[in-house]
């Protein structure tokens, strides 16, 4: 007969082994807030992950009666073409500092334009609470493209020298520049 002492012991390391548990992308995709992409049905993130584990093209027509195609999915990346004018993707970085009861924070990045393009760098908890960005990545000033490296923890950041053309035959053209930053508990320079 289990005692007390023995049910609350069973519980802790229940409770202790759910919280070190991994999560991964598929996990927290299929709980993304549908206020984040609201012309992706909850069903279509479903059919994605479906398609994918089955070898499939994973494209889904979206509520703006678009194409959305998930491109990749492993457990710690994705990423998705949701238009021809937007992207996104997401990595799963690890911290040593539990959030929200985690030791992995979501890193997700929104590209957007066709010519000239831009990106925005999100954190979130995998709960889907939204975490300063600052406390995880100092963006340059300007405009960059942000990818993310799907088989390592690196954020790499390029410049679009097309907003800043010379003013003249004289003037040099300002080369675009590449930054490449690597996760440790937040990105830094890698050099």
């Amino acid at each position: 007969m289990m005692t007390i002492r023995n049910f609350f012991l069973f519980l802790s390391l229940l409770l202790a082994m759910s919280l070190s548990a991994q999560v991964t992308v598929r996990d927290v995709f299929k709980t993304m807030p549908h206020a984040m992409i609201p012309y992706l049905e909850e069903n279509s993130k479903l059919d994605f992950i479906d398609f994918i584990d089955s070898g499939m093209k994973a494209e889904v027509t979206n509520a703006l009666s678009g194409k959305s195609i998930m491109q990749r999915c492993t457990d710690k990346y994705l990423a998705l073409t949701l238009n021809e004018a937007s992207q996104l993707t997401m990595r799963l970085l690890p911290v040593s500092e539990p959030v929200d009861s985690a030791s992995q924070v979501i890193c997700l990045v929104r590209t957007y334009g066709t010519d000239i393009r831009e990106s925005v760098v999100s954190f979130y908890s995998v709960n889907w609470r939204q975490l300063p960005a600052s406390r995880y990545v100092s963006m340059p000033d300007g405009v960059w493209v942000a990818s993310l490296g799907d088989s390592d923890d690196e954020l790499t950041l390029t410049s679009d020298n097309r907003l800043n053309p010379p003013a003249n035959k004289e003037q040099k053209v300002i080369e675009g520049k590449q930054i490449i930053l690597k996760w440790n508990d937040g990105f830094v320079n890698k050099q």
